[in-house]
């Protein structure tokens, strides 16, 4: 069974396009926007990994990638950006080991699949750690 990423952008022909180049490799949810990613989350996860971008109207990637963490901790985060989004919190949401990789648009699909694997790989290693821990 192929590993289940949320996949969050405002612009359908980017969620259509990733859709096209690795839907085969991925169990793709597409939302386009916070708030119906927030309710995808809650209604069909738990997922292994989020991908967002960062500009979008109501939320931003930051904000979304936040609010789903707190629902499922273990969830890997990945945020795209377009521009210099920095300033907007990505760089201390990465330090804080709350978003897992920050890729820039436009993403050439290998390197999303790429990001995306190594995010599972990662959260695997998490699950076991703790599944570990806790025996």
């Amino acid at each position: 069974m192929n590993p289940k990423v949320l996949i969050v952008d405002d612009e359908v022909p980017i969620l259509n396009g990733i859709k096209l180049n690795l839907g085969r490799i991925f169990d793709l949810t597409l939302a386009s926007g916070g708030a119906e990613a927030i309710k995808t989350a809650e209604e069909e996860g738990p997922f292994e990994a989020v991908v967002s971008d960062m500009r979008m109207p109501g939320m931003t990637g930051v904000e979304v990638l936040a609010k789903i963490k707190s629902m499922q901790p273990s969830i890997m985060t990945i945020l795209l950006t377009g521009h210099a989004d920095f300033e907007f919190g990505g760089s201390q949401a990465l330090q804080s080991g709350q978003i897992f990789r920050i890729l820039s648009k436009p993403c050439p699909p290998q390197k999303l699949r790429e990001a995306i694997e190594a995010a599972i790989r990662a959260k695997a290693r998490k699950d076991a750690e703790n599944e570990s821990s806790d025996s």
